[in-house]
């Protein structure tokens, strides 16, 4: 027996080495990705990486100019694997994916060669997770947006993922949108998926070096969130407005608790703008005989944080007409998005799979109609939101 314990640890011993592992120093760590369309219809991946040369402070160790925290490379393939396995002929260390936040793709690429080719790599890929977030970049290519230098954070990766997560922010996304809701909503509910856009802010002034973040204006160097990228299948087709993004958050509850809008004034002189809070917004389809309806119900209260119309908040009656402003204004943004969702014959609210999930058997007996039936829904809209605060005033300034 004591021949037998000694065999034990001394295998142990051996089978406790380090041949498996491997030193951060051999490792680029990636930060990001960008797809886009190459030469001589090649596909051409740009990684973002951390730079391991940078210190703190931004400064070399002999004094001399900063460095950039992150670097960017750029590698071409006749296929995105192809792509990606061809960086490793013009890099020194071995690429390292698990910290990757985000993925961007060219607007080009997108419309004539789709996703399916990335999801499918990506999601196979042993080091890459598929919770990471996921944008279009809206007419330009993901290698401008990643070699972007932001003028509030490390890297245009880094800003991005901050632009989605900054509370209030564009349109409202509570957790923006990742590679695994698109592989879900396409592969598995059966929907037309949307995508968050982002673009350059200028597309004249080149930001690609450091030497650019001395100039104080920001926005020559800024990135901005803009409307969801709306896809067919695999392809993108289109851009929703900045309303109808709004709408598809908001009735897909993926807002957060709170969220800025804005709305004209009855004679469309002026805008009112407030802060909708605590909102419970109930969007459910139903089919009855040959009829699909859809009702979007939204309640809360909002704040409000400006207004150039002439409204007396300090009288009954100016509080209603300005509560019945915002209501009328939120119905018909609704209405007028699920209607131009109908008009594209594309089923991005998710309406199908809602049925198939909560009326299975009407769905069974509709399915084969189902164009006919999504084109001749009726759609009905109830907003009650009521005034919470006023803010620190009541009056306007007004000329007496």
């Amino acid at each position: 027996m004591k021949n037998f314990y000694a065999l034990f640890f001394f295998s142990l011993i051996f089978l406790g080495g380090c041949s498996g592992q491997e030193e951060l120093d051999e490792l680029l760590i990636l930060t990001g990705i960008g797809i886009d369309q190459g030469d001589d219809q090649n596909v051409k991946v740009t990684f973002q990486a951390t730079n391991p040369q940078a210190q703190a402070g931004g400064e070399s160790g002999g004094g001399g100019a900063s460095q950039a925290t992150s670097y960017t490379f750029e590698s071409e393939g006749e296929d995105v694997v192809a792509a990606v396995f061809n960086a490793n002929n013009l890099l020194s260390r071995k690429l390292f994916f698990p910290h990757i936040s985000s993925l961007v793709v060219g607007e080009d690429y997108a419309r004539e060669n789709g996703l399916h080719e990335i999801s499918d790599f990506l999601e196979r890929h042993y080091e890459i997770r598929d919770s990471y977030m996921l944008f279009i970049a809206k007419e330009t290519t993901a290698s401008d947006i990643l070699n972007t230098f932001p003028p509030l954070d490390n890297s245009s990766i880094q800003n991005i993922k901050r632009l989605v997560e900054v509370p209030g922010s564009t349109i409202g996304l509570k957790d923006g949108i990742e590679l695994e809701d698109f592989i879900r909503w396409r592969y598995g509910d059966d929907r037309d998926a949307v995508i968050t856009g982002v673009e350059r802010v200028t597309k004249e002034t080149d930001s690609s070096n450091t030497e650019s973040l001395n100039e104080i204006e920001g926005n020559k160097n800024a990135l901005r969130l803009t409307g969801l990228a709306l896809f067919d299948k695999d392809y993108l087709v289109d851009w929703l407005s900045y309303k109808d993004s709004v709408a598809w958050v908001m009735i897909n509850g993926e807002s957060e608790t709170v969220k800025n809008y804005t709305v004209p004034c009855r004679d469309s002189k002026g805008t009112i703008g407030f802060l909708l809070k605590e909102m419970d917004i109930k969007a459910k389809p139903k089919i009855e005989g040959d009829q699909l309806t859809y009702m979007i119900q939204v309640r809360g209260h909002f704040n409000l944080q400006g207004m150039t119309c002439k409204i007396d908040l300090s009288t009954d009656k100016g509080v209603t007409e300005l509560q019945d402003i915002i209501n009328t204004n939120l119905e018909e943004d609704l209405q007028t998005s699920v209607e131009n969702a109908q008009d594209l014959n594309l089923d991005y609210f998710g309406i199908k799979n809602y049925l198939f999930k909560n009326q299975p058997n009407q769905w069974e007996k509709a399915k084969d109609d189902w164009e006919s039936l999504y084109a001749q829904m009726e759609i009905t809209t109830e907003v009650d939101v009521y005034l919470e605060s006023p803010g620190a005033r009541v009056g306007n300034n007004e000329e007496s």
